[in-house]
């Protein structure tokens, strides 16, 4: 956005000794980012006003004519120019004279076109810098004197500031020169003009001219506020001198003084308004109204559009003649034979017209404006301001209808307590009530002071998104005071070792575990759970936490068990792989059986929070995931420094468990997880043709087994001896039987782990082949092969009578 120095001089009175380069260093420092500052006039020193005496064709090109033109030196300067506009001998122009430079770095020099001399150019206000668009020449009244350099021609002169939009999103009412005076007036501590255009008052009701506005809000959520007023007796034309110097000197072109009051509005005070020509509306209500699916419209950049049912169109009683909060339409647009306009001053919704802007691909800056939740008062003081200066610029004009104005919205929040204790904590410095309380008010808050507490009211321009809070005031304070002011103080506090989170690293250390030493693949999944996951996998909807606000409509439960979501993850990615090793680390949320909310925490609102770790194994080569998972589940918990043990489960309560392959997994007694097949009918439910072995541990209660410090062994004297040995047993017998009797046969055999499981029809129905690592270590001598074969055949035997095993060779 581009800020004008002279226009907020209008509103603040600020010291000829303040210079541009303070001014910008001050707004960054409290207010916005100015990106940069820029002098008008800079470059424009070899620009003169020049007086064409004579114009001639080029004789050798049919699109270049020559002319001889007086810039008030001893002889006239020969020029060639092209057909850029009409020119006729006695206009006075814009000359830039040979060798010069125009802002945009474009060099005038000396040259031949064509043949012919030339010692300048006729300059176009876009030459100049002075309208980014369009193709325009400024004429002067033939009393200016030729030579006069075109900065004192034109009167400029004033510095523009660049403003990053980016630092001023959350701040609506900066988007106007008198909310960026204000600003400045606060930092300086100078006195702000009131912005009080006079009331409207009724006009003397004429005879055919008299008219009775109504306004018709059929959304009020998406229009606040919609106000009008119909004025007669305008003549079309151009507007005054200092406004178009004010438009052109933020890089907006002057129009017609219809349009150029409007857009003078929208940059002095920051409200969108638009002009009616009354003779092109039907009717005397304008009705603000959703579009109609595929409605047509053509807005004034002449291009149609196809509207939808969530766009807001301002509609007279057979069309709509405007976008709300976006662009007029070609229909209703000022002209030079208007006579009759009806302005419109209203509040739209942010959201509606960014979605709208959005969807056409129109944003204007009425609609940047509109996106950051304009004020609704400002409505009011812009329909004021605009009658103001239509009545001041065409005599004839007068107000011809009653002022429309629809309003459905509340600003009132009530005071906001700012402690001065609190203030002072926040900002590292105290700082004296009165400056505080002068502060506030400068910016337009209201302050009553009782004792050490200030209770402010936010004005409505600061109430739409910005203060809600004492931080907001704390900040609001804080940059107008100068950060810079604020001296640099170390915090003083107790610096204290961290107290150690033992779960947030067992849980690293699970983590580390299972990726890295058994090759699982770590998932993460919402703690969200939808009500068709929940029945597919046969949970109890009833026991689950429903949150009053889910984040999506389709997963509106907290989940008591991380497995649902993993057998989800199995479903769709088992038919890209032959093996899947998933696990997952995360909180469940468990509350009564109700599920009525309950907390191990100090807040009762919050339900059981407690960490559990999860994994899932399917493959198409085994049919006996239930082992596998075993096998690398009790292996993790032992190197965590546990002593696990597989207690056999002949039943549970839980549909989704295969009831023939579950076991609890146990320490001390105490169980601390599970680990299970699924359950055929809901491995058919999620469309997985494998079976699927799964595990669940509650690590918040392991951790308690985790604590004690661990017993370091020393590395062995004596050399261990390794002996693996496979076994056809029934199918029913379970591993951790076998591993007991294997272990309790001789004190000499230090490990038994089991490596492979096989089932098939070899081995005969209901058999299967278990193979197990069998280590022999003594710590007082190098065991010798005899020693170990008689305590291997002793195994066998235990077995055998135990299991019925057989040795399979």
């Amino acid at each position: 956005m581009l800020v004008s120095y002279n226009w907020l001089k209008y509103y603040v009175d600020l010291p000829d000794s303040l210079t541009s380069e303070e001014l910008g260093l001050k707004l960054t420092m409290t207010t916005v980012e100015v990106e940069g500052v820029e002098k008008q006039g800079d470059m424009l020193d070899g620009v003169v006003v020049g007086e064409i005496l004579e114009i001639k064709k080029h004789p050798d090109a049919d699109k270049l004519s020559v002319a001889q033109v007086d810039v008030g030196e001893e002889n006239l300067r020969q020029i060639v120019f092209g057909q850029m506009v009409d020119m006729e001998v006695g206009l006075k122009v814009p000359v830039a004279l040979a060798p010069t430079v125009l802002p945009g770095g474009n060099k005038i020099k000396k040259s031949k076109l064509r043949g012919v001399e030339s010692r300048g150019m006729l300059c176009l206000d876009q030459e100049m810098g002075l309208a980014k668009e369009g193709v325009s020449i400024r004429f002067f009244d033939k009393t200016m004197k030729n030579g006069t350099g075109i900065v004192e021609a034109l009167g400029l002169g004033d510095t523009i500031f660049d403003i990053d939009n980016k630092s001023m999103t959350h701040r609506p009412d900066l988007w106007g020169h008198y909310g960026m005076a204000r600003e400045v007036a606060a930092a300086y501590n100078k006195k702000l003009k009131k912005y009080d255009p006079p009331e409207i008052g009724k006009a003397k009701k004429t005879e055919g001219t008299t008219l009775e506005l109504s306004v018709l809000v059929k959304d009020k959520e998406l229009c606040p506020r919609y106000m009008a007023v119909a004025i007669d007796g305008i003549k079309v034309g151009p507007s005054p001198e200092w406004m178009q110097k004010l438009l052109l000197a933020v890089g907006l072109r002057p129009i017609n003084n219809i349009v150029d009051i409007t857009n003078f509005i929208l940059l002095d005070l920051g409200q969108p308004m638009h002009a009616f020509d009354k003779k092109h509306l039907s009717g005397d209500i304008i009705t603000v109204r959703r579009a109609e699916n595929d409605e047509k419209f053509i807005t004034l950049d002449e291009q149609e559009h196809e509207l939808t049912s969530d766009m807001l169109v301002i509609a007279d009683s057979e069309k709509p003649v405007a976008l709300a909060g976006v662009m007029g339409g070609m229909n209703s647009e000022i002209s030079d034979d208007t006579t009759t306009i009806i302005f419109e001053s209203a509040n739209f919704d942010a959201t509606n017209v960014r979605r709208t802007a959005t969807k056409l691909g129109l944003r204007t800056d009425s609609s940047a404006r509109f996106e950051k939740s304009l004020d609704p008062n400002n409505a009011e003081l812009a329909l004021r301001r605009a009658a103001e200066l239509t009545l001041e610029i065409c005599p004839d004009a007068k107000v011809v209808s009653n002022v429309a104005d629809e309003k459905n919205f509340s600003l009132n929040q009530g005071p906001i307590e700012l402690s001065l204790d609190f203030l002072n904590k926040k900002i590292g410095k105290v700082i004296e009530k009165k400056q505080v309380i002068k502060i506030l008010e400068d910016l337009g808050f209201g302050v009553k002071d009782k004792k050490d507490i200030l209770f402010v009211t936010v004005p409505t321009w600061r109430a739409t998104k910005d203060i809600s809070i004492p931080e907001d005031l704390v900040e609001e304070v804080s940059r107008v005071y100068g950060y810079g002011n604020i001296e640099t103080v170390l915090p003083s506090f107790s610096v204290t070792p961290p107290e150690r989170n033992e779960l947030r690293l067992l849980e690293r250390k699970v983590k580390e575990l299972m990726s890295k030493e058994y090759g699982y693949t770590e998932s993460i999944n919402y703690s969200f759970v939808s009500p068709d996951l929940l029945n597919k996998v046969g949970l109890e909807i009833n026991k689950h936490i429903e949150l009053d606000n889910p984040i999506a409509k389709d997963r509106p439960y907290l989940r008591r068990t991380l497995l649902p979501n993993l057998f989800e993850n199995i479903e769709k990615n088992t038919h890209d792989r032959d093996d899947l090793y998933l696990f997952e680390v995360g909180k469940v949320f468990k509350g009564e059986e109700s599920g009525e909310r309950v907390s191990n925490n100090s807040d009762d609102l919050l339900p059981n929070q407690d960490v559990e770790f999860a994994c899932v194994y399917s493959s198409k080569q085994d049919k006996t995931p239930f082992y596998e998972i075993s096998q690398s589940v009790g292996d993790m918990i032992r190197n965590l420094g546990v002593d696990v043990g597989l207690e056999v489960v002949g039943e549970t309560n839980e549909s989704y468990i295969h009831p023939g392959r579950v076991a609890y997994l146990s320490v001390s007694g105490v169980k601390v997880g599970i680990v299970a097949e699924l359950h055929p009918s809901v491995q058919k439910k999620f469309g997985i043709d494998v079976r699927v072995g799964f595990a669940e541990i509650n690590l918040t209660r392991l951790l308690e087994y985790t604590k004690e410090r661990a017993n370091y062994i020393g590395v062995p004297e004596y050399p261990p001896v390794l002996r693996d040995i496979a076994f056809v047993v029934d199918s029913n017998v379970m591993n951790q039987d076998m591993v007991k009797i294997i272990k309790s046969v001789d004190n000499l055999i230090n490990h038994v782990e089991l490596f492979d499981v096989f089932e098939g029809e070899k081995l005969g129905k209901d058999k299967k082949s278990v193979a197990y690592h069998i280590t022999y270590l003594s710590k007082e001598k190098t065991l010798e092969a005899v020693d170990v074969d008689k305590i291997h055949d002793e195994v066998v035997k235990a077995l055998e009578k135990e299991f019925k095993a057989e040795v399979r060779k």
